[in-house]
Order: structure tokens, then sequence, then C-alpha cells
């Protein structure tokens, strides 16, 4: 073995400490050699110094603990690249098969990492491992999901990490992980290229190593492998040798500068070279090279530093390049693909018909809006052109009101180009956005449709600042007798939301009986008579006839109906100064419910976010927050005003219902939807005579969702799923809550992108399912859906189980069949369940179901029973 191979391996003598110590002070030694050419030698022999002791550390805490579940440590990053230098930060994960929330391995692992500082005090260094397990996996998106690309197993006795590889190559986006390294790409490839010859400042991180890695990234994020797998498959390998230079250079500098603390965003002033450090390399040859030879070296230095950066961008530019010329499709087999202009929508037969252009023209949009990307401008005469003719309401626009992500502003910002397009889409949009009114008359800068467009995104700046908020420490707690604008928006459920957005299109458009008293009130100016009621279509049918063909929910509509025909109330009221108790009675029974009253607060808001804004009248909103208060603690009459907790909106006993659901529950995305079921599911708990279920239709982006409160019961899981499955109605996703202390359910099933309408007949159907306890009778067997492959039936902690199946078919009937199965035949209780399609191109699906047994079960006879029933 030579000596650079050998130095910093592995030693049995002495403390971790000690070894820790000793080996970083050979690999530092081995940096400050006047070699070049081994950059990646050192760095992978650096990771391994930490790696190793890790390893060591988490196989001792495992045998210790005698946790006996699947468990991996894995580097992600850099550090699982082995990549890393003296200022890197080092990056691990910890991997699990097993309930993360109370999981006491997790806990102890974590205690001794970054509570108590045992960890660092025996090893010399640390880290912060965040845990995952499986199901965690779909969320994983931008740079989180980016370093999982180099994930490598450090600890792993039962083969996790490739499990956890593969389990991500079958939900992740291709297509958002490209946008994501193209963007960074973008950013910085062009800069690099072009400043090669700077001397006065080189971030060898990100203007050397991440466009490089940019590149590497692009081709790794196809098929989800490690970059190490393409480094072997470069053609060149010029390329990947100056690569290794840079690594070497930044090996020497981290060294020569001790180690600062990086930035928020992961950059360390140590990757940072001036004048003086690109001038001076030849102190690599140390005090006893005579001027001239240090002289030269550094010449040397210099010139191949140079052929470094100018190969790392030429690469980075030929490898994206070329995916952006190709374009790169949204999805296998689709018409939409991101190329050099942007996005641009292939030609499909479908296209013929002016219904099927409108699809085609709205599914673009959406996928721009949703990924924050523009629309290549050659698609105006092309996929765009002249729709002022033929656009019509399809599916496509509903999705974009849903869709939380991206900005709704933005895309009618494109559609305003388009002459007559948005009259096609919201009859009245033409005349509207050409009339006059009174800011138009005072400000005399833009038109009406501008500035509703500038309304948008108030609403979108406070749902921004609203998540925020709700996601920081603690929540986003309002002080007692205040309310914050933007939480409220941000707990606004999907259909509420939508028609917020809704409403601020169309607000002028249908005809209301104040539209036409006004109209024929001739004492007021003719901007103020006509500047509402431009379609000619009553209120009462606008929504119904104007969006038949576009799936909005009638809720949606409902609300937006609503939203419209008020949208004066709220500014009435507050002009009376005086909320007295009548005013509020009678508000309350106006708005019906909370979630309305809140649609209709945050539309308010936005609707006056610059005119008439609350800098200009502070008195007409205190009296209008004070409105919201007072009424929405009317919805609560069991809490009084010191028992209303800001966080979520909602009362004590409704946080410890929800809260009794779990962490899964609360802090996930399904926590949008607490406040439509908070109230009932309070009364379920609270009045043991009332047994009725709520079942809501709700959207998400282009998805439908089944949510069901209820009291749970053994069985109901199969019931539900049964229901489903019967009603023809497919299963993308579903998620089951539990609160076990008060006997609640709360589930959600994701039924994508649904190909026909369904609405309140399907609901009360699932409802009075419930009630019947349908679907989970002995006599239901022999009509049991069948398909389950792959059976796996585990033990976690005490009496809980989880168990798992695959089907090439349909995963509504997999949920179904597996509950059926536990309750009927295993006697247990399910007191969760995930079920996850692959993406698309994919035919698999997985399910599990997390579940007791009656206590003295063997899981043999469990087992047994499984491949009898399955």
């Amino acid at each position: 073995m030579t000596l650079e191979t050998n130095i910093g391996a592995a030693g049995s003598e002495g403390t971790p400490l000690e070894e820790f110590r000793r080996r970083i002070a050979e690999n530092d030694a081995w940096i400050r050699r006047a070699r070049l050419d081994d950059g990646r030698a050192i760095a992978s022999a650096r990771s391994a110094i930490y790696t190793d002791l890790a390893s060591r550390w988490a196989s001792e805490q495992q045998r210790a603990f005698g946790y006996d579940r699947p468990f991996a440590l894995v580097a992600l990053g850099g550090t699982g690249r082995g990549e890393v230098t003296p200022c890197s930060d080092l990056d691990f994960a910890f991997l699990f098969d097993d309930v993360i929330e109370g999981n006491a391995f997790v806990l102890e692992l974590q205690r001794q990492i970054l509570h108590s500082g045992e960890f660092e005090l025996r090893h010399g260094f640390t880290f912060s491992p965040l845990p995952f397990n499986l199901d965690d996996l779909p969320a994983l998106d931008g740079k989180q999901l980016n370093s999982f690309l180099d994930l490598r197993a450090v600890h792993d006795p039962a083969g996790l990490a490739e499990r956890f590889r593969q389990r991500i190559r079958e939900t992740y986006d291709p297509f958002e992980h490209f946008l994501h390294v193209q963007g960074f790409w973008a950013r910085q490839w062009e800069k690099s290229a072009t400043e090669s010859e700077r001397l006065d400042r080189f971030d060898i991180k990100n203007d050397g190593l991440r466009v490089f890695l940019a590149g590497v990234w692009t081709l790794a994020g196809k098929e989800f492998v490690h970059s190490h797998d393409v480094y072997s498959r470069l053609e060149d390998p010029r390329d990947l040798a100056a690569y290794e230079f840079l690594i070497r250079i930044r090996c020497y500098m981290h060294g020569c500068r001790g180690h600062g603390r990086a930035t928020a965003t992961g950059n360390h002033a140590e990757d940072v070279l001036g004048f003086d450090d690109l001038t001076s390399f030849g102190a690599i040859l140390g005090p006893d090279a005579d001027e001239r030879a240090r002289f030269e070296f550094s010449g040397e230095v210099r010139a191949r530093l140079l052929s470094a950066r100018r190969r790392v961008a030429q690469f980075a530019n030929g490898v994206i390049g070329r995916e952006l010329r190709r374009g790169r499709e949204r999805r296998p087999g689709s018409a939409i693909v991101f190329g050099e202009g942007g996005l641009r929508h292939l030609p499909v037969e479908t296209q013929e018909t002016p219904r099927g252009k409108s699809r085609a023209a709205l599914s673009l949009l959406l996928v721009a809006q949703r990924y924050g990307v523009a629309i290549d401008r050659a698609e105006l005469e092309g996929t765009f052109r002249n729709a002022g003719d033929w656009l019509e309401p399809v599916p496509e626009l509903s999705a974009l009101f849903y869709e939380r992500r991206g900005s709704l502003a933005s895309t009618f910002e494109f559609l305003s180009r388009l002459d007559g397009a948005e009259e096609r889409l919201f009859p009245g949009y033409a005349n509207f956005e050409a009339s006059l009114d009174e800011r138009v008359l005072t400000e005399r800068r833009s038109l009406r449709s501008a500035l509703e467009r500038e309304k948008m995104r108030a609403l979108e700046e406070l749902l921004k600042e609203g998540q925020a908020r709700l996601a920081g420490p603690g929540g986003a707690a309002d002080a007692q007798g205040s309310v914050s604008v933007a939480v409220e928006a941000a707990l606004l459920d999907s259909d509420h939301l939508a028609a917020v957005k809704l409403a601020l299109k169309t607000k002028r458009l249908p005809a209301t009986p104040e539209d036409q008293r006004v109209r024929d009130d001739g004492t007021r100016p003719l901007h103020e008579r006509f500047s509402a009621g431009f379609s000619g279509i009553s209120l009462d049918t606008y929504y119904t006839r104007g969006f038949a063909g576009s799936e909005f929910t009638a809720e949606t509509l409902e609300a937006a109906r609503f939203l419209v025909a008020n949208h004066r109330v709220l500014k009435e009221y507050a002009a009376a100064a005086l909320n007295t108790e009548e005013r509020v009675s009678r508000f309350q029974e106006l708005c019906g419910d909370e979630e309305r009253l809140r649609a209709l607060f945050v539309f308010a808001c936005a609707d006056r976010a610059v005119w008439e804004s609350e800098a200009e009248d502070p008195a007409r909103w205190r009296n209008t927050r004070e409105l919201y208060l007072k009424t929405r603690r009317r919805f609560r009459p069991e809490t009084g005003a010191a028992d209303v907790l800001g966080a979520s909106g909602l009362s004590r006993e409704e946080l410890e219902i929800l809260g009794d659901f779990g962490e899964d529950f609360f802090g996930g995305l399904y926590g949008f939807h607490a406040n439509r079921f908070a109230g009932h599911l309070l009364r379920l708990a609270g009045d043991p005579s009332f047994d009725r279920p709520k079942v809501t239709l709700m959207r998400e982006g282009a998805s439908t969702i089944v949510g069901v409160a209820a009291r749970d019961y053994r069985g109901l899981a199969a019931c539900i799923g049964g229901t489903l499955w019967h009603l023809g109605l497919p299963v993308r996703q579903a998620h089951l809550f539990s609160a076990t202390n008060h006997g609640l359910a709360l589930d959600f099933f994701d039924l994508g992108k649904l190909g026909k309408a369904i609405g309140p007949p399907q609901a009360k159907a699932i409802e009075d399912s419930i009630q019947r306890r349908s679907w989970i009778g002995e006599g239901d067997e022999a009509g049991l859906p069948r398909g389950a492959e792959g059976v796996v039936l585990e033990a976690l902690r005490g009496d809980l189980y989880s168990l798992q199946a695959e089907t090439g078919g349909d995963i509504g009937g997999l949920v179904y069949l597996l509950a059926f199965v536990v309750f009927r035949h295993l006697g247990g209780d399910v007191f969760g369940l995930t079920a996850h399609t692959a993406r698309a191109g994919q035919s698999r699906a997985r399910v599990t179901i997390y579940h007791t047994l009656p206590r003295g079960t063997e899981i043999g006879w469990a087992r047994a029973m499984l491949m009898a029933k399955l």
C-alpha cells in the first residue's frame, strides 16, 4: 500500500477522539505536500475519517439499544461523494423502516448528537442528521432531494439505503429536479465561463465545483443514480481531472485558513480566493524552495486552474445545453417539454378542436405556474395562436385556481397578452378591463385588469407570509384580541382559497341587484353607474353556467358567488363603528359557517390591499378585524376570547382533538384542512348520541380529495376503502389518522385527476356506508378485489404491526382488501395507512397499513392467515 492511500487509514489503537486527531493530522500533512493530482484521494481519505468513526458509533448504539428494526446511517451530498475538505460541512441522515415520532431509539441518538454534546466530546466532531422513514420520501424536493442523489451507506446492516433510493426513484419528480439544477446552472455557468480570467475573486465552490456538479446532477437525476456512476461514464477523463484539481486547490486553501462558520446558505468564506491567493501558490512548495521555483510553480498552478475553470464550465454548458435543445419532457410521453426558450407544447391530435386546444393551452400554463418557469415566446404563435377565437373553460382552468404553488397572477399576466383570451374564460372581462372607476381616474396609471392582478399578487404575498408564520417556532400565535390576515389566508382550505381567487378575478363581471340599482341612479357619475355587471349574466347563474366544464367543486362556485354577492358587507358593517351583539349575530347568520367567514375576511383584505387599505383608513379596518374576531368566536360558543389560540385559529378543545391525531397530521400537508373538520370532530367527541360522519370533497391542484371525519370503529378503514372501490373512485394516495384518546378518525383519500365529476351524492353514499358499516360483513368477502403481491407483516413496537403489499392493479382495491383482512381475519384495528402510486410511467403501487393485533396473537399464525386469505 502506498503512503498516500495509507494516510488517514483507520486504526484500532486509542480512543475515538485520539484516532480522529491522529488521522486528521495525517490528512492535513498530506494536504501540505506539493503534489497537485491527488485532490479526490485526499478528500476521500478525509471523508473516511468521519464515516469510519460514525459507522462504528452507529453500530455500537444499535447493538447496545437492542434495536432490531431496519436502521441505517448514510452520508449525503459531498460527504456521500467522499469529497470532504477541511472546511466542509458534514451531511448525514438516519434512515428507518419504522415510525419516527416517539421512537425511543431516535430520541437516544438525537440526545447524544444534538442535545448533550456527548458524541462530540467522544469523537472530536459532530453532525446534525435528520431522521427519515420511507413514507417521508415523496415530500423530498429541492436541495434536500438533490443531496439524496449521493446517498451512500455508512452503517446499513439491513440494506435500507438501496430501498430508500428505489423508493425515491418511484416517487420523485425528475422534471422538477432538472429545473432545480438548471435554475442554479443558469445563474452560474455563464458567469463561470466569462469570468475564468478574473484574479480579484474566485469562489471555488460556487463558480467551480458546483458548476461541474450541475452537469453531473443533470445526468444523475434522470434515473436518480449516484454521482460516481456519472463520473465513471464521462466521455473525456479531462473533465473529471479538472474537477479533481479544483478539489485539490480547495483542500490547500482550507488547510491554510482553518475552519470558519458557514453562512445560512451553506457557503464558506474560505472558498473565496482573491488576488493575493491566486498569485501566491508558490507557497505550496514550502520555505525551502527558492524564489524562482515558487514563481514558476505559482504560474503553473494558475495555468492549470484557468484550464480547469474553463473545462468545468464547458462541461456543464454542453450537458445542460443538450438537454434544453432536445427538450426535457414533463413526464415520459408528455407533450409538454422544457427547452432553451422555456416550456412548449408539442403538437398532438387532440388539439384540433377548441376543447382540445384549450386543454393543451391551459395545461401548459398550469405546468408553468406550478414550477415557476417561463413559456417559450414562440408559443404565442403556436399553442396560443388566436386563443381569443377558441379558448374555453376546461378542467385545467379550475386546476390553476386550486394549485397552491406558483403565481396565478403571473398566469393571468401571460393571458393578458392574448387578445380576447380572458373574455373567453370569464364572460364580461373585455368590457371590465377597459372600463373606468374611481381608482383608475384617481391614479391615472393602469387599466382595471392590471389592478385586478395586483390584488391577486397581494393575496399571494399574504399566503406566503402566513405559511411562513405557521411553520415558524411556536406557529403563528396571534395576540389575544388581534387577527393576522396572513395567517387567516394560510388557514383557508383549498375550496375556499380557490373561491377567494375566483372572486377577485370576477367580482365585477356578474350582474347583481345592487349593480342594477346603481345603474338606475341618475344622480351618480357615469363611470360609477357602469362599473360592474359587465357580463349581463345574473349572479345566480354566472358561476354555474360560465364554469360548467371546468370542474370547480360546487362548494368553490357557491363560495365565490357568496363572496361577490357580499363583497361590500364588511365595509358597510365596519362603517357603523359599533359591532353590537345584534350586528354580530346578523353577520354570523349571513356567513353561515366559520370557513365562509374566513374567506370573506381574506377576500375583503386582498381586494383592498392598496386602494382603501388599512394604511388609509385604520379605524374602519380595526372595526373590520373586531367584527371578524367576534363572529369567529360566535362559531365556538364553548370558548371565550381568552381561550382562543391563534396558531391555527382553533380552540383548545379542537387543538387537543387534532393533536391526538399525531404530528403526522397536525404538522403535515393535511393540516391545511384542519378547520374544515375541527368543529365536527369536537361535536363527535362531546356528544355520544351524535354519530353522523362528515364527508367533504376537496381540491388540491388538479387532484380531488375525499376527506372523512367520523367516529372510529374497528373496520372503518375497510368500510371506507370498500365504498370508494364500489363507487369506482380510484385512489392515488391515502392517509388515515386516528385520535385514539377520543375514538375518532380523520381520513383523506386522494383520487388524483378524475375523468368524471363527483359531488354531494357520492359524499352522502360514503357517509351512509360508514353509518351502516357496509362492505365489511362476512357476505362481502366473496366480492373482494384481488392482486396483493409481496405481502410482508412485521412487528413494530408492543402490539403495533405493519402490513405491506404491492399491486400492479388498482391501489384502491388493495387498500380495501388489506384493511378487510386485518379487520375480519386478524382481528386487528387499523390506526393508520399510507398508499402511494409510483410516478407516471411506472405501474407498481404500495400500501402500508399500521394496525394492532389482539393480545397474545402469534405473528407466525397471522402471517399464515395472510397467506391463506391473500
